[in-house]
């Protein structure tokens, strides 16, 4: 567990880790080498109970630090990225009363395990090559993509896909910081790999954001960056992050936020959208 320290876990986590990480010992090497074995999402880690895939997954770091390391990035970066850990296990927390991890934390982690996602000042950058979410896991149409815009971009091209983490700082200028930061960093870091564009596939992009919130909001500000290339009116994410998911009756969605509060003008103007920065 020598990475604890680094991810400023409150006194309880701590506690709770060091003592899972006691009372398995002998089997905590085991488990870490083998946590992300497998395919998505039947990963070994995903079988324990949170607090164990929370501490697995902070026993295996030294491994993933040195993987980060081995590709030129610095300290500070690696530190930044681990970061998202102690995030989710905040959330986590404030969700559950529990120490630990949730499956779908574990899942999406499969980033960092795997090298391949990098907090630049406040947003996440994961290198990927291109794909356009057609349609859902049942066949029905999701995205309709333009022929065109295959052409512009094609599907398989390499690209950085822009992650917002809950919480992210998104003034224009921190924003616009870490935006410049990833065009230098993965140039040095992948040099014979083109990236053609920054892609985002997010809630925030979505045009009808534009009819619930004013003019100088952040929300609006960060989706500027981006050409919103698609759109659809999916709410799933958007209703997720704003409420914490779909509720049966209008009346039962909080309305303790700002955000909350403009939402729940028009729930139709939420959905989902693709935003592109191009690179060449």
């Amino acid at each position: 567990m020598q990475e604890l320290k680094t991810l400023g876990l409150d006194e309880g986590a701590e506690t709770a880790l060091l003592g899972y990480a006691r009372r398995h010992l002998r089997r905590m090497s085991a488990r870490a080498q083998e946590a992300y074995t497998g395919d998505v999402p039947n990963f070994p880690i995903c079988g324990l109970h949170p607090l164990g895939r929370l501490a697995v997954l902070i026993w295996k770091l030294a491994e993933i630090r040195a993987c980060y390391e081995a590709l030129g990035v610095s300290a500070e970066i690696i530190r930044e990225t681990f970061s998202d850990v102690a995030l989710r296990q905040r959330l986590f927390f404030q969700k559950t009363g529990k120490y630990g991890l949730s499956r779908g934390d574990c899942v999406w982690l499969r980033h960092l395990a795997g090298t391949n996602i990098f907090k630049l000042g406040v947003l996440q950058f994961q290198p990927m090559k291109m794909i356009y979410l057609e349609e859902y896991e049942d066949g029905r149409p999701f995205f309709v993509i333009s022929e065109a815009q295959k052409v512009r971009l094609p599907a398989s091209a390499p690209v950085l896909n822009v992650h917002i983490q809950k919480g992210a700082d998104l003034r224009q200028k921190r924003v616009e910081e870490s935006l410049k930061m990833a065009k230098g960093f993965f140039v040095r870091i992948f040099p014979a790999e083109r990236f053609r564009a920054m892609v985002c596939y997010s809630w925030l992009l979505h045009p009808g954001l534009k009819t619930l919130l004013p003019p100088g909001s952040r929300i609006l500000s960060f989706a500027g960056n981006f050409e919103t290339v698609i759109e659809t009116s999916d709410q799933q994410q958007a209703l997720e992050r704003i409420f914490g998911g779909r509720f049966r009756r209008r009346a039962d969605y909080p309305r303790q936020t700002s955000l909350q509060q403009a939402a729940l003008k028009d729930l139709s103007s939420l959905g989902y959208a693709l935003g592109i920065i191009y690179l060449d």
